[in-house]
């Protein structure tokens, strides 16, 4: 059996919901928009509803491929140093244009104010991010997770939320997905949407169309555009 997939097509769509759940998170988007929904009374002052700017702030990339690095030249424009845990060092001119470290897991995760996790699903890296990965981070970090829902020990991330040992985390992505750990569901610092990272009109449009050319491709005992086997 033939097997292919649709890389590429989605990486702007994708990278731009990990920085909107960074921006919405870091500065309670979601908890202002539910004040307003709830028509609880409310009203502006030096202290109201304070989040955290992200300028001057360190991105700590896990994965960094295409989309890692799409989300690396959003955090930049933002102000944001960037740093990555891959398996291998990204383009020289890549890593040069965003001014972008290379560091370990651990180091990565002690000092960088946002993780962001874009590396794939696989026996590898189910539960990358879990109770000792946690109590590495900053008690002010926030974890974003776009990638896949395994990667992260969703129990062990609400046990750390509870705990205090992370600030906060914006999820468009589930360990076991559509479930949502109801330890979630309550939580005014964690931003949740339902795996909307390629939901674009364009995007799903250029997936569907690379699709078929695949399809096409295998009919015609041609080799597909994007095979995987």
């Amino acid at each position: 059996m033939r097997v292919t997939n649709t890389p590429g097509v989605l990486t702007d769509a994708t990278s731009d919901i990990a920085f909107g759940l960074i921006l919405m998170v870091t500065r309670r988007l979601g908890e202002g928009e539910r004040v307003i929904r709830s028509n609880h009374p409310w009203q502006w002052g030096m202290n109201f509803m304070l989040g955290v700017g992200i300028q001057n702030r360190q991105l700590g990339i896990i994965g960094m491929g295409a989309i890692g690095v799409a989300t690396a030249r959003r955090a930049k424009a933002f102000g944001m140093s960037i740093a990555y845990f891959s398996r291998s060092p990204i383009d020289k001119k890549i890593a040069e244009e965003l001014n972008a470290t290379q560091l370990s897991l651990d180091d990565l995760l002690a000092s960088s104010d946002v993780v962001s996790v874009h590396c794939p699903s696989n026996d590898a890296t189910h539960h990358l991010i879990g109770a000792a990965q946690f109590k590495m981070m900053k008690q002010t970090a926030f974890l974003i997770n776009t990638a896949r829902g395994p990667i992260v020990n969703e129990q062990q991330l609400v046990d750390a939320l509870d705990a205090g040992e992370i600030a906060g985390a914006g999820l468009d992505v589930f360990e076991f997905e559509p479930k949502v750990n109801a330890g979630l569901l309550t939580r005014e610092n964690v931003v949740l949407i339902p795996h909307l990272g390629s939901a674009t009109q364009e995007t799903r449009a250029a997936m569907a169309t690379l699709a078929a050319s695949n399809a096409i491709a295998i009919s015609n005992s041609q080799k597909p555009p994007t095979p995987v086997n």
